[in-house]
């Protein structure tokens, strides 16, 4: 597969409303989201935004982050348990996946998303972290990356949701992994990417993401 393809600008009626309207005013009003490191993000081609979570509204905090494109997320299977939220999810471009087992149809939409232009976002945790601090990254997020072969840029979503408190959103670099591209995609090199990816998240977050004192003794 080709790396890095343009990046479509096409614009869908509900992703625009919905995340580009009410969202965009909601965030301004409650959170104050202030995004920085934006012009980081690869112009002109798809990526792959890898963000922490924390909360069901971080799809949205990464969407903020470019403007020129509308992105396609990874969401618990769960989600689509409700009808109407699986019809919305759907529609603002949202595919299941089943985080407990090795979901191949979860993989393969998500490979076809990169192959045809269009930007992927997930959150490489797996679930939703309670302590702040960001949980082991899953390799599969590093073997999709290597497989697509299109940019990593981790994102860290920097704040708690709390009403009239600043969020910010720290856009990181993109992941160096042209060594990595070279050879076979193998554990070896996911988890070397992975460790990148971490490194990167620990930088651009000021440590924040790293496990608290007490969770590395245990570790």
């Amino acid at each position: 597969m080709e790396s890095n393809k343009a990046a479509k600008p096409r614009r869908t009626f509900l992703y625009t409303l919905i995340v580009w309207g009410l969202y965009w005013i909601v965030s301004k009003v409650l959170f104050f989201v202030k995004i920085e490191g934006r012009e980081r993000i690869p112009r002109g081609r798809n990526c792959v935004l890898m963000g922490n979570h924390q909360h069901i509204l971080d799809p949205l905090m990464l969407a903020l982050c470019v403007p020129d494109r509308e992105i396609h997320f990874m969401g618990k299977k769960e989600l689509w348990h409700n009808r109407l939220l699986g019809w919305l999810f759907t529609k603002v471009h949202g595919f299941p996946v089943d985080r407990g087992n090795l979901d191949m149809t979860a993989i393969r939409t998500a490979m076809n998303v990169l192959k045809n232009g269009d930007t992927l976002g997930i959150f490489p945790e797996g679930t939703r972290s309670r302590t702040g601090h960001m949980l082991p990254l899953q390799g599969g997020a590093a073997m999709l990356a290597l497989r697509s072969k299109c940019d990593v840029v981790p994102v860290y979503i920097d704040g708690r949701y709390k009403p009239f408190r600043r969020m910010v959103v720290r856009v990181g670099n993109p992941i160096a992994m042209d060594d990595l591209l070279a050879g076979r995609v193998t554990k070896e090199a996911c988890d070397e990417l992975t460790a990148r990816i971490e490194a990167e998240f620990a930088r651009v977050s000021g440590g924040k993401s790293l496990p608290a004192p007490a969770e590395q003794e245990k570790a």
